[in-house]
């Protein structure tokens, strides 16, 4: 999960929602929103959330691979039904299709409490209550119960998801090993793994995230520092003989 920061109601939807209330308030909900006004908000979510799946951090190349996702679900807070600020672009397109065992459509309808048991991903600051590491697994930091909530509600440990992100961080040479952790090809220091930590999280040209960014961020650092750890034993080491 990577924290939103909405920039605003599409025209589309605020229109229609206007037009509605003007001429017929009964047909103001959710259900009787119109495709081409659907297919507006999520183009809008997509460029807010670098085209990435609000929860799993998958790529959402285009409208056609999303659903637009209620955070509070509509059959649990139907008041936000129509609510920008509660929408999210989820993989996969169709938001009931829970072949996966994973994402947004196994979140269904069930109700949350934020910050209770869900974490949104429109909370600022969200993403570093998350732990990810080399493995592709991810936890709560530090005991966070809502955390928790939103890895069991989504399956955020899901294996194939796991995989996914494991895949990702191999993919820039991040690798376990028995001796801990590895750089291969790609991050060839400390200075390099902090700098790609940064740069990862941040849009391309076209405004599109790398999908995982958060958890190649969070893997990077943690080469990093045990970079810095090594290079400091090996410094006392060579200290240590120097002054026999």
């Amino acid at each position: 999960m990577k924290a939103i920061k909405k920039q605003g109601e599409p025209a589309a939807l605020k229109d229609w929602k206007r037009d509605m209330q003007q001429g017929a308030p009964q047909n103001l909900d959710y259900g009787n929103l119109p495709t081409p006004v659907k297919e507006a908000v999520k183009a809008a979510l997509l460029v807010e959330q670098g085209y990435l799946c609000a929860y799993t951090l998958q790529r959402l190349a285009a409208a056609s691979d999303c659903h637009i996702e209620h955070v509070e679900p509509q059959n649990a807070a139907p008041g936000k039904s129509l609510d920008y600020a509660n929408m999210a672009a989820c993989w996969p397109d169709n938001g009931g299709n829970v072949t996966s065992g994973y994402g947004a459509p196994v979140k269904a309808g069930a109700a949350v409490t934020l910050n209770v048991d869900f974490v949104s991903p429109h909370a600022p600051g969200c993403e570093a209550r998350f732990v990810y590491d080399a493995s592709g697994a991810v936890r709560p930091r530090g005991g966070d119960a809502a955390v928790q909530g939103t890895i069991d509600r989504v399956q955020l440990c899901h294996d194939r998801l796991c995989e996914l992100r494991r895949s990702a961080a191999q993919a820039w040479g991040l690798v376990l090993s028995p001796r801990g952790m590895r750089s291969r090809r790609h991050l060839k220091s400390a200075a390099e793994a902090r700098r790609f930590a940064a740069e990862v999280l941040q849009p391309d040209a076209q405004g599109r995230l790398e999908p995982f960014c958060v958890a190649l961020s969070q893997i990077a650092l943690k080469y990093a520092e045990q970079e810095e750890k090594r290079s400091q034993r090996l410094r006392a080491g060579h200290g240590g003989k120097a002054g026999e």
